[in-house]
């Protein structure tokens, strides 16, 4: 099995700012990519994985608030959603790893993003009170049709890890 995405793949990315708006708010950019190379790189999708699945095709944002210190969320990978992440409040451990074995740690706070690859198990420990994460996906979502979450357990990833290090 062949599997092109690694952990060079996950990508921290520098948010810019805060800048005082007319209005007295901060104005945060978190993320800002050229057309040409990123999007078309965040907007692509493994034709071979979208076989037996609904076409999840698509652009979605969400957030996860309110998180409590000492929380683990995660433990899971996807085999075609791509994912940028931000902790828009309080701070996170973010955890990588690809199926070679290779791990990636990073601490996410407003000041940066991370940028996963499909095939990448990811999991994060809450590191702050009331933390809180904002999510741009690739692909669209159900939550009635599980066949539309994309999202794939510890276990099916260590054994996906064992046929690729064959």
């Amino acid at each position: 099995m062949k599997i092109h995405f690694s952990i060079k793949d996950v990508q921290e990315i520098e948010t810019r700012g805060p800048w005082r708006t007319k209005s007295e708010g901060n104005l945060m950019v978190l993320f800002s990519f050229p057309y040409e190379i990123d999007m078309k790189r965040f907007l692509r999708w493994d034709d071979k994985e979208l076989k037996n699945i609904p076409d999840i095709r698509g652009l979605r944002y969400y957030s996860v608030r309110s998180l409590p210190k000492g929380q683990v969320g995660g433990g899971e990978f996807h085999r075609i959603r791509q994912e940028i992440v931000f902790a828009t409040e309080g701070s996170v451990q973010w955890e990588c790893e690809d199926l070679s074995g290779k791990k990636k740690i990073t601490i996410l706070a407003p000041q940066n993003g991370i940028w996963l690859s499909p095939f990448i198990l990811h999991s994060y420990k809450v590191l702050e009170e009331g933390t809180g994460l904002a999510v741009i996906a690739n692909t669209t979502f159900d939550p009635e049709n599980t066949k539309t979450h994309d999202t794939f357990s510890l276990s099916e990833f260590q054994k996906l890890q064992k046929e690729h290090q064959k």
